[in-house]
């Protein structure tokens, strides 16, 4: 153990020597830093055995906590000096991002912006934090940027695996200070190097994680990330790489919500089976976008670090080494699978274990103007239009211009044509997308501009890389029932009908079959099995017998059972008094049964008076309220007590047959002074 640690350190020192000469900066940084390599020194490994710590923990933020993700904006990116990276870097990212560079003192701070000013750095985009610090792995230590539930930018600090570095350990909290932004402290042992996010919900590591964390659970570690960074669901793999460090950046990369790059070896290669492995546990999940992740190789048969590189809003700088055959092909992988993104090269004294991505840390953008959609993606069925939904959230506080908030769709590859979102709730926000034709091919991005100056799309890169899905063929079958419950009251022996809809929005058929929770005597259903073309209603009986029954509630589920699912429908029925026969109906004036019902041509009304009355009337109203038939007039003079019917053919009050469909039969009584109206659903099918 000790040569290979030994092995390590001469080859890191070597890169250090010969990266020094070839930049021209001093080579102290050894003298003043003589054990702390990328790895841990003997005295860190002994502090992991015991868990010494100096830490600090905080509640966690208020939620709902979002973890923001590496491609999200950027408001710029943390460097420490002494340096790991080339001036040439540094002068690139200078050009779009502010470049924070962690400095000792006042002192170092004049010397690196000699250096900048000398080597082409933009020096109006940098700033300078004061701090002591241990090492230049600004990623492994720095800090985790949350937004919390009042949509504001916050830090997340925990305990640096490396023990012996309490300064690199308090750089988060160094960095919150100085951008005036809250910080929490999850009492969590981690690094940055081995940990990603997709920023909704969704983190990896290799299972390093829990190795380093023995006094907690695995259980406990995801309620951590679940309280102090949203994660809902967080993937913990073994390293499939065998080395020392056990990254995850060494071997693996989100590029997107459901974009994954993994390094790829030959069958040759001694850790050629644990990253296909790798791969394939990839593979079997779902993204946030609930799709399988779009899986992209690169390959580094001489374990190249091509994984290990940073993005920076709409540009990618990545590790290369020198092998123009490996290289440029690592390079295409990228422009593969991030079209529109600027792809940049950069050599530096990088190791398959420590190259570019570990030594930089973006700095989220504190004002970014957030979009969450989940895409529609894959064949979509037909429909009359496609809803583009998302949520639009300015971090600034400020409003948006609510003319910016465009969907850009095209349909076949043609150009692109805009439709405005609208406001539905809150910061949700809604564009259409028109109906096409079966098989057509849909792409589209979301637009959005603030009032603080934000402009951004979703996906990120906009028009170059859209969401794209098909306009698939018809709408499956769906099942809607009416009414979703029933609460029945009934006298002893009566006999009452009842209806239930059920009614297929899609457009494909659908079969159905009836069932009882249990075996009942007081309920029959008719029919119990069938099938509902697209479109289309059918009218279910249900007749409620309380012959017999006790004075009681008697409950009871209709399931019904269709092509995609389970529907439970709760009944419960109420037997109220004790009297039988016509006794119940001497005081109740009302529609007694319509029967049949659905009819066609032709239904009979059945209805009772408790006295003799002097203004009755039986109207039809259709579903609009709409008076449609009158039955029996007022005008027709007394209407003695007892039972009475009445027929309805179909036909309104101009001799005309009606359509199909749900009407009422309304009985209203005016009689002394007193009013009695009766309501019964009655349906015609043609």
């Amino acid at each position: 153990m000790m040569k290979k640690i030994v092995l390590i350190t001469f080859l890191l020192i070597s890169n250090i020597v010969l990266f020094a000469d070839s930049t021209g900066q001093e080579n102290d940084w050894l003298k003043e830093n003589p054990f702390l390599g990328h790895w841990l020194s003997y005295e860190e490994s002994q502090l992991q055995v015991d868990l010494s710590r100096d830490f600090y923990p905080t509640e966690p933020p208020i939620g709902p906590v979002r973890n923001v993700a590496e491609f999200e904006p950027m408001e710029g990116v943390l460097i420490r000096y002494p340096f790991g990276i080339n001036y040439n870097l540094i002068a690139e990212m200078s050009q779009e991002t502010v470049v924070t560079t962690i400095v000792a003192n006042q002192s170092q701070q004049n010397s690196v912006t000699n250096s900048y000013n000398s080597n082409g750095v933009n020096i109006a985009n940098c700033n300078f934090l004061i701090a002591p610090s241990d090492s230049w792995w600004t990623r492994d230590y720095g800090p985790w940027y949350v937004a919390d539930g009042n949509n504001e930018v916050g830090i997340v600090n925990f305990p640096y695996n490396r023990p012996q570095r309490p300064n690199d350990n308090d750089i988060p909290i160094e960095m919150a200070n100085f951008l005036g932004i809250d910080l929490f402290g999850m009492d969590l042992i981690h690094t940055g190097g081995n940990y990603m996010t997709d920023g909704m919900g969704i983190s990896a590591s290799s299972d390093l994680v829990v190795a380093e964390n023995p006094s907690l659970t695995v259980a406990q570690i995801d309620q951590f990330v679940l309280d102090y960074l949203g994660v809902e669901t967080y993937h913990k793999v073994p390293d499939p790489n065998g080395t020392y460090i056990d990254h995850i950046d060494c071997w693996g990369k989100f590029l997107d919500v459901d974009k994954i790059l993994i390094r790829e070896v030959p069958p040759t290669h001694s850790q050629y089976d644990e990253i296909e492995a790798t791969v394939a546990y990839f593979e079997a999940q779902t993204s946030s976008y609930g799709t399988p992740y779009e899986i992209y190789r690169v390959n580094t048969p001489y374990d190249q670090p091509y994984t290990n590189s940073l993005i920076l809003n709409n540009r990618v700088f990545v590790p290369i080494t020198g092998n123009a055959t490996y290289d440029n092909a690592a390079l295409q992988v990228y422009e593969d699978a991030m079209p529109g993104y600027e792809i940049l090269g950069f050599y530096g004294s990088w190791a398959s274990t420590d190259a570019l991505h570990c030594r930089t840390k973006g700095t989220a953008d504190r004002n970014m103007l957030y979009i969450r959609h989940i895409p529609l993606q894959g064949e979509q069925p037909q429909r009359p239009d496609y809803e583009i939904e998302a949520e639009i959230i300015p971090y600034s506080g400020l409003p948006v211009y609510t003319d910016s908030l465009l969907v850009y769709y095209k349909v076949d590859g043609g150009e692109y044509t805009s439709v405005q979102m609208i406001l539905v709730e809150d910061v949700t926000y809604v564009g259409i997308i028109p109906s096409q034709p079966q098989g057509t091919e849909v792409a589209y991005f979301i637009h959005a501009a603030d009032e603080f100056g934000q402009s951004r799309n979703h996906p990120f890169i906009g028009a170059h890389d859209p969401h794209i899905f098909i306009a698939g063929g018809q709408v499956p079958a769906e099942l809607v029932i009416d009414p979703e419950f029933f609460e029945v009251e009934m006298q002893p022996d009566e006999i009452l009908i009842e209806y239930l809809e059920l009614k297929n929005i899609g457009e494909a058929a659908l079969s159905y079959t009836i069932s009882l929770s249990e075996p009942v005597t007081w309920m029959f259903l008719v029919p119990m099995s069938g099938s509902i073309a697209g479109s289309d209603s059918i009218y279910m009986e249900i007749t409620f017998d309380s012959s017999d029954l006790t004075p009681d509630d008697y409950t009871c589920q209709i399931i019904i059972t269709d092509d995609r699912e389970e529907t439970i429908v709760p009944v419960t029925l109420t037997v109220t008094g004790s009297n039988a026969g016509e006794e119940l109906l001497i005081n109740t004036t009302q529609i007694l049964s319509i029967y049949p019902n659905p009819f066609n041509p032709s239904t009979t009304i059945s209805f009772f008076t408790a006295e003799n009355a002097e203004n009755a009337e039986i109207v039809i109203h259709n579903l609009k309220g709409q008076k449609v038939k009158q039955l029996l007039s007022k005008s027709a003079g007394q209407l003695s007590a007892g039972k009475h019917s009445g027929v309805w053919d179909g036909k309104d009050d101009n001799n005309k047959p009606v359509s199909s469909g749900i009407y009422f039969a309304v009985f209203d009584v005016n009689n002394h002074g007193s009013d009695y109206t009766s309501v019964k659903k009655v349906i015609l099918l043609k």
